[in-house]
């Protein structure tokens, strides 16, 4: 018990743990996503949003696996059949693991993926060699392309709206199609300030060169997921979260008076994330939408 104990007063530890933090304080999340990475583990159809259940009243306890991977290729054909032009070059944009661009490609579209993740990029390359992909920010993607549809499935919210608007003039032209999938705030309350106002982004697209040709609410659709998601909370992690702190309590006393303030931003992390996917809170403060727009 004392060999670990000075281990917390060895200077070359001490040393060791300064560079370590030093480094992991350099991890962009936009580049090295721990959390989509840890998604990408458990399901398997490289998709990574909240899917579209049409059985909207589906009880939690019976979504299984493979009734989430179902939903999530749903929600990828309702984008897919929005796509006006069969044969012009689309950007998917946030493309997360490539699983909406290989349903395109699958389907003869001639698309290109998009994203500033390191890790998702090399999936790209590795699973889906005939699928180009840009490793950027949409802010920073290459104008000299002019691009039939653009599609921002669960990445709009990222993007500055003002900026988002000038880069997608200058890859497109008149006549192209922006499909636009993503949840929506209805106010300024609430923990997870992700997202745009819905009310700013339509008074913002009506005053340009876009106007909207189809809208659909889909947040009953998107409630399963999140209903599903919090129940394994309540289940799953928290329990083993007590659990692991209650041990080390026992087994590592000092060690765990010692790690309070760790233990704390825990909490505080997991409250967060747990509030955003709240489907009460989410049905309260925001909308899941799907727009299709039109260049004028």
């Amino acid at each position: 018990m004392k060999t670990k104990y000075l281990q917390l007063i060895n200077p070359v530890k001490w040393v060791k743990a300064y560079r370590s933090t030093k480094k992991d304080g350099q991890y962009d999340k936009s580049q090295s996503d721990l959390e989509l990475n840890l998604y990408s583990k458990i399901l398997k159809n490289d998709m990574l949003h909240y899917g579209y259940f049409e059985d909207t009243e589906i009880a939690p306890e019976s979504i299984s696996i493979k009734s989430v991977e179902d939903a999530q290729l749903k929600y990828a054909q309702n984008i897919v059949d929005l796509i006006s032009d069969k044969k012009g070059l689309i950007l998917d944009v946030g493309c997360g693991m490539g699983g909406l661009s290989a349903i395109l490609s699958a389907q003869k579209f001639n698309v290109e993926a998009l994203t500033p993740n390191r890790n998702q990029i090399r999936h790209i390359q590795n699973k889906y060699k005939t699928i180009p992909v840009h490793n950027c920010k949409f802010e920073d993607v290459d104008e000299n392309k002019i691009y039939k549809t653009v599609i921002n499935s669960e990445s709009f919210q990222y993007i500055n709206l003002e900026k988002g608007l000038e880069k997608i003039n200058a890859i497109t032209e008149p006549g192209a199609k922006w499909i636009i999938t993503d949840y929506f705030r209805l106010h300024n309350d609430g923990i997870n300030k992700s997202s745009h106002l819905l009310t700013d982004f339509i008074s913002t697209i009506e005053k340009s060169n876009w106007k909207i040709v189809y809208q659909k609410d889909i947040t009953p659709n998107i409630l399963p997921m999140l209903r599903f998601l919090n129940i394994y909370v309540e289940r799953f992690l928290f329990p083993i979260k007590n659990f692991a702190f209650e041990k080390l309590r026992y087994k590592q006393g000092f060690l765990y008076y010692l790690t309070q303030e760790l233990r704390e931003g825990i909490d505080g992390k997991i409250y967060k994330e747990v509030a955003s996917i709240d489907p009460v809170k989410f049905e309260n403060e925001k909308k899941y939408m799907i727009f299709a727009l039109e260049r004028k």
